[in-house]
């Protein structure tokens, strides 16, 4: 039973979001947040889910004491 609760915990924890806006250049900016225990892989995996065709990145953030890791990605093509 502990083994459940402590793998529902670690799940919960590394989780991703997706939020989107436009830019002046008509590009729309998606930005991929990867929350616990997941690394930057977990964000790239995410952004090309997005993207089949690549994608531009700006935007890197990192908060260790958070673990937080976030960056805004827009589609090529």
């Amino acid at each position: 039973m502990k083994n459940l609760a402590l793998i529902a915990l670690l799940a919960s924890l590394s989780a991703c979001t997706i939020m989107g806006d436009k830019t002046a250049n008509n590009r729309e900016w998606t930005k991929v947040s990867c929350i616990g225990f997941a690394d930057w892989q977990v964000c790239h995996d995410q952004a090309r889910k997005l993207c089949p065709n690549g994608y531009d990145t700006r935007n890197l953030q990192e908060s260790l004491i958070t673990q937080n890791r976030s960056m805004e990605v827009a589609c090529k093509g």
